[in-house]
């Protein structure tokens, strides 16, 4: 059995008290209108087994403040017990911990989410109220798994944890790839044999994360290049620039699953990589790497094999969430997954309670059953994206502002025009060549980060949004 979870991205925190707020003017309800967090927490209505959680942090929210919580008892308690407060004001089943990531701090880390489940766990015995759910998007390259997470204890104490095994590769490479791939490929050249899901996954649980608490990430965007030679198309092929801008994103680098669909239609040629598991589409000088219905059915079967507990997607509103790009009807790639995942193969059958139980201290003691996503509807086609965000649509597919989680960097990534240390030990900083890029560092550990498609790392805010510098115009 797979359950759904709707995950609503994200919160932020006032930087004087640590307590969680609202940070979208239409999050919460005023007295005329129905803010967001209602109409999210309404789909339950119709499916009562649906569970919404919260998801607080994200690719731009940065380290800095994470760490000043996780490292004082002080900070960590008021956090806390304003989460609890917040979600259940909100009628949030639960709280998705999106710290990216804490490197040098992976402690702390621990400490903070086991006070976290544990205080979950006393307030649902004080109000009789089902326990509130702990999970957390996590890293899939080695190098940030060993350097930021306790995965001993982060086994016993989080209820799922939704690997983000997408943008492993991308334009910020020389060499194209499949960025979402389930096995290595012929010709990588970046992370190699490491940057692939069936890694990510494997390595996770050989730390010592329960596998059925696993659920794989499955993108529905493709990362692109524009290739140096247009008959050179094989995986590993030259090519320095991304590629060409796309409705979703106009700066280049990414396009939509609906979006490839009509490339195809233009006459561009797909070739499915049976060796690595994803497909790539070739259109004169522009290479996409993606997963289709195919990849996908594949994955599926595999993490059912493995006994890893189910599938998100990022993102909801890049499928072809109208059904007119790819002539499957509405949401090809996610009724892909769900019709896998609930076909008689093997499959996790875990079932969990979230009443009153006490936080988990053995691998096999977990409360939680798989999950996959699914999409909610309403009779305007304005979906809630089930993994991180709420998609802003128009009526024939046209631009779309979503917020992408960015490719992660680690020792194993080789990164261009990377800087040779931090400016500073903790914070966010310009990228000095890309404006699409920014570089985070925590405790003198440097990351270089990608701002969403269409977006610029804006440094007097310390965030991505649609301004271009001026230096980059």
């Amino acid at each position: 059995k797979y359950s759904t979870y709707a995950i609503y991205f994200c919160e932020h925190h006032t930087s004087i008290t640590f307590s969680l707020r609202a940070f979208e003017w239409n999050d919460e309800d005023t007295e005329w209108s129905e803010g967001m967090y209602s109409r999210v927490t309404k789909l339950k209505e119709s499916d009562p087994e649906l569970k919404v959680l919260l998801s607080y942090g994200g690719y731009s929210f940065g380290s800095p403040t994470f760490t000043a919580i996780a490292k004082s008892a002080e900070k960590r308690k008021h956090f806390i017990e304003s989460a609890i407060a917040f979600l259940r004001k909100n009628k949030f089943d639960g709280f998705d911990l999106d710290w990216e990531y804490p490197t040098g701090v992976a402690r702390e880390h621990a400490e903070l989410v086991e006070e976290m489940k544990k205080a979950f766990v006393k307030e649902a015995k004080t109000s009789g109220k089902k326990r509130l759910l702990l999970t957390a998007a996590v890293a899939a390259g080695k190098g940030t798994i060993d350097g930021s997470y306790d995965v001993q204890s982060l086994g016993k104490n989080f209820d799922l944890l939704f690997l983000m095994s997408y943008d492993l590769h991308g334009s910020w490479e020389k060499n194209v790839d499949l960025h979402g791939k389930l096995h290595p490929t012929k010709g990588e050249t970046s992370g190699i044999g490491i940057f692939n899901t069936e890694f990510a996954a494997d390595y996770w649980a050989s730390k010592g994360m329960p596998k059925k608490k696993i659920i794989i990430g499955i993108p529905t965007y493709g990362r692109g290049w524009t290739l140096n030679n247009p008959s050179e198309t094989a995986i590993g092929a030259a090519a320095n620039n991304p590629s060409s801008a796309s409705t979703t994103d106009p700066a280049g680098g990414t396009a939509a699953y609906w979006e490839i669909c009509k490339y195809l239609k233009e006459g561009g040629k797909e070739t499915v990589d049976e060796k690595g598991v994803g497909a790539y589409m070739v259109k004169g000088n522009q290479w996409y790497g993606y997963d289709n219905e195919e990849t996908i059915r594949i994955k599926m079967k595999w993490l059912k094999e493995k006994g890893y507990g189910g599938a998100f997607i990022w993102t909801l509103d890049f499928d072809d969430f109208k059904g007119t790009s790819c002539g499957k009807g509405p949401y090809p790639l996610l009724n892909a997954i769900n019709n896998e995942l609930e076909s008689e193969s093997t499959a996790s059958t875990e079932s969990f309670d979230t009443t009153t139980a006490e936080p988990e201290t053995t691998d096999d003691d977990t409360d939680i059953d798989a999950t996959t996503a699914e999409p909610e509807t309403t009779d305007d086609n304005t979906e809630i994206d089930t993994t991180m965000a709420e998609p802003e649509t128009t009526d024939d597919n046209t631009e779309i502002d979503t917020t992408m989680a960015e490719p992660e960097t680690t020792d194993d990534n080789t990164e261009t025009d990377t800087p040779d240390g931090c400016p500073e030990p903790n914070g966010l900083f310009p990228h000095p060549s890309d404006c699409h890029l920014f570089i985070q560092c925590s405790n003198n550990y440097l990351h270089v980060m990608h701002c969403p498609p269409t977006t610029f790392f804006n440094d007097e805010v310390k965030s991505c949004d649609h301004m271009m510098p001026d230096r980059c115009k």
